[in-house]
């Protein structure tokens, strides 16, 4: 595999309307409680760690688990073609959706959204990072969908070392745009331009999404990848 490539593929996907959302969010949330680009900074960092942690331990976990027990294997990737296959679909139904109701079905749990509501000045920096671990679990299919299809190839066609490099260099892109989107926000982008941008975009980045992962589910069960 390409390491540009997959940091190339991890950039694109960080472009998605769920992560614009929750900076745009939290970068209100900052302004109005702070004020200031310090505050932003730091919760960039503990955010962007908090995904890539969450996702890299989640990864190596499986990685391990299916080169231990390669007898598995079969099962994993047609488990994996069907998940991708049906979160593809959910893609293109949440653009159909969102061109219809101005809404999405990808919608943050109430419990998080308070949660990142909260941060207060004390631990800033640990709490931004509980905030991208829980967000990388309960978002999942709008965010982790592209990861799961590079995931079941680096499973089943690589080891264990080479599938961990190859993961983290997936999840460096991945937070790219996150990184540079809370650096824009913290020395003056309006986050309300953020928000503007993803409504304008949304609906084309999920048709994309969407079909991207049904056609690499169908590559996937045919052998091509």
């Amino acid at each position: 595999m390409s390491p540009f490539l997959l940091l190339v593929a991890g950039i694109l996907a960080g472009f998605n309307p769920c992560l614009l959302a929750v900076m745009a969010f939290l970068a209100s949330v900052t302004l109005v409680k702070h004020g200031r680009r310090k505050e932003m900074l730091k919760i960039t960092l503990g955010f962007s760690a908090g995904i890539f942690t969450m996702y890299m331990l989640a990864g190596m976990g499986i990685l391990i688990v299916v080169n231990l027990l390669p007898d598995i294997q079969g099962s994993f990737i047609e488990t994996s073609v069907l998940i991708i296959f049906l979160l593809g679909l959910w893609h293109i139904f949440d653009a159909y959706w969102l061109k219809k109701h101005a809404r999405t079905t990808f919608r943050t749990p109430k419990p998080l959204k308070n949660f990142m509501g909260k941060m207060d000045q004390n631990n800033l920096v640990l709490l931004s990072f509980l905030s991208g671990s829980m967000f990388s679990l309960v978002k999942a299919p709008c965010v982790g969908a592209i990861f799961l299809s590079l995931l079941s190839i680096l499973a089943t066609k690589t080891d264990i070392l080479r599938g961990t490099l190859y993961m983290g260099i997936y999840n460096l892109g991945l937070l790219l745009p996150v990184i540079a989107l809370g650096l824009l926000l913290a020395f003056g982008l309006s986050p309300s331009k953020v928000t503007e941008f993803r409504e304008r975009w949304r609906v084309e980045i999920r048709l994309t999404t969407g079909i991207i992962l049904i056609s690499v589910a169908r590559l996937m069960q045919l052998g091509v990848i």
